[in-house]
């Protein structure tokens, strides 16, 4: 499986996600500054599911599912620290078949998700 975390997410979340497949953060291609539009077509183009604190990519008449391999978004506190963010996301990724995630929006929050297709 492979992911990709937008800019948004702290670059320390690699570490977390290394442990289910290959893992590309933003910063990592020089995306730092990327449009969504970039953003969704990078992670496409190498099937990896785009891992987001960015709500927009939910929104299924902007991103419909087939437009992308799968989306992960974090619904965290903005005042949360990078350690706060990557324990919810240890205990998402240990709660959740990783199969699940493909052609999916999945939202993240404090003890629970949801996964739509």
């Amino acid at each position: 499986m492979k992911f990709f975390l937008d800019a948004c997410m702290p670059y320390s979340s690699k570490e977390i996600f290394q442990k289910y497949g290959e893992v590309t953060h933003a910063r990592d291609i020089g995306m730092t500054g990327a449009t969504d539009k970039e953003i969704i077509q990078y992670a496409l183009k190498n099937k990896a599911i785009l891992v987001t604190k960015d709500l927009d990519f939910g929104n299924t008449l902007l991103y419909p599912i087939e437009s992308h391999f799968g989306v992960i978004i974090l619904r965290a506190p903005f005042y949360f620290t990078a350690k706060q963010i990557n324990n919810v996301l240890r205990e998402f990724l240990s709660s959740v078949n990783i199969e699940e995630l493909k052609n999916a929006v999945t939202i993240v929050e404090l003890g629970r998700y949801r996964i739509r297709r």
